[in-house]
């Protein structure tokens, strides 16, 4: 599959662009291009809707429009089976949820993907049901958007200013063109790779664990089976259902997680929840103790570069204390 960055629009037809080893074809719906002094396009800025705690962006596929959700919890492109139920399968697979539920999933290949700017062509795809997040948030969902789908790119999440930026980087990982403006970071973190999922270390209650960056979880997720002390960070709320893959409901425990650390710095008490992570663990192939949603991605501007594998945190002046 091939990746296209276009500069400024883009029509039916692409225009001259950067290919990428690795992903889908055109229509006109563009972000806000990021060029260099010589007028280079070296990155793009992509406007996120937001459907409660889910960040959405608009693309088209296959000459249909709707939303994807930025999902750096899926390892790939993943289709909505409303909309794909005539695709041709080309082999099947379980996915996992934090329900400890399972829907079955399909792989197809599709044609012609566009994120405002991003092309993408002849990528392969899962397909799984997911009317269950369309029903809840009364908007049109055709997938997810995952992680593979930004490889050896650099992702800046905003939500203060609703804005996703990409940039291209050289093998180095470094952004091309001249320097951006200067960010300062307060947290800079190494961060791991498994099958296109990135994972990043905390710490609780003394623990060092390993949590799933997850912009695809509309709250923060903690392991039930994670240490004592762990636990004993978290004041219990309420007893709820979530939904989980497919149209299966499991029930969990809400809360305020009161300790996190992230390198040596202390963050603002969040929302979590507590429930197994089993199937999670079993679908990454490997244990997970948490995943970091929405309370974490909203506490300031996140970049994750790809190629340097590190992120860093920008906090919000209330959330800097």
């Amino acid at each position: 599959m091939s990746l296209l960055m276009c500069p400024a629009r883009i029509s039916a037809k692409p225009a001259p662009g950067y290919l990428v080893p690795g992903m889908l074809e055109c229509v006109s719906i563009s972000g806000k291009p990021i060029n260099d002094l010589q007028g280079n396009t070296v990155g793009v800025t992509i406007p996120l809707k937001r459907a409660g705690r889910l960040f959405l962006l608009e693309g088209t596929i296959d000459n249909m429009i709707g939303n994807f959700i930025l999902d750096t919890g899926a390892s790939g492109l993943v289709l909505n089976q409303t909309y794909f139920r005539n695709a041709i399968a080309v082999d099947d697979e379980e996915a996992g949820g934090v329900t400890g539920s399972t829907a079955s999933v399909e792989r197809i290949n599709v044609k012609r993907l566009l994120i405002s700017d991003l092309v993408y062509t002849n990528m392969p795809a899962d397909v799984t049901p997911l009317g269950h997040l369309e029903n809840r948030r009364g908007v049109k969902i055709l997938g997810l958007f995952g992680m593979s789908l930004l490889k050896n790119l650099e992702m800046v999440i905003d939500l203060r200013n609703n804005e996703l930026q990409i940039f291209r980087l050289d093998r180095t990982g470094n952004r091309l063109g001249p320097p951006s403006p200067v960010v300062k970071y307060d947290i800079i973190q190494k961060i791991g790779e498994f099958h296109s999922i990135m994972f990043v270390k905390a710490t609780i209650g003394g623990k060092v664990l390993d949590f799933c960056l997850d912009t695809g979880a509309e709250s923060n997720v903690l392991s039930i089976t994670a240490h004592k002390n762990v636990l004993g960070t978290v004041t219990i709320t309420r007893r709820s259902g979530l939904n989980g893959v497919g149209q299966d409901r499991g029930e969990v425990l809400f809360g305020t997680l009161n300790e996190f650390s992230m390198g040596n710095r202390q963050m603002v008490p969040m929302e979590t929840i507590l429930c197994s992570l089993t199937a999670m663990s079993r679908k990454y192939g490997c244990p997970i103790d948490g995943m970091l949603g929405y309370d974490f991605f909203a506490k300031g501007k996140i970049y994750i570069n790809l190629v340097k594998k590190e992120m860093g945190i920008c906090l919000k002046p209330e959330e800097n204390k």
